[in-house]
């Protein structure tokens, strides 16, 4: 078990959570914790974020969505079986 102090960061109040344990939850910068009180105490309990494709694509580079010479050659091939 790990203590932490309260501390005051402008108008917030504070706590830090230590390496090993972000590490162990797997947790970044920017992860999203639950915050509950259960029997006096403070619960954190990581919330797992699922993406949308739409959300995903928003984040990437627009230069990754060029059409390549490559594509466009997989693109305007026939089919040589029965895939269609």
């Amino acid at each position: 078990m790990s203590s932490v102090s309260v501390r005051q960061s402008g108008g917030a109040n504070i706590v830090s959570i230590p390496k090993a344990i972000v590490q162990m939850l797997g947790l970044d910068v920017g992860s999203k914790l639950d915050l509950t009180i259960k029997d006096n105490a403070i619960v954190l309990t990581p919330v797992k974020e699922e993406y949308s494709l739409e959300e995903l694509l928003a984040g990437s580079p627009k230069e990754n969505f060029k059409v390549t010479q490559e594509d466009r050659e997989w693109l305007d091939a026939k089919p040589v079986g029965r895939e269609v």
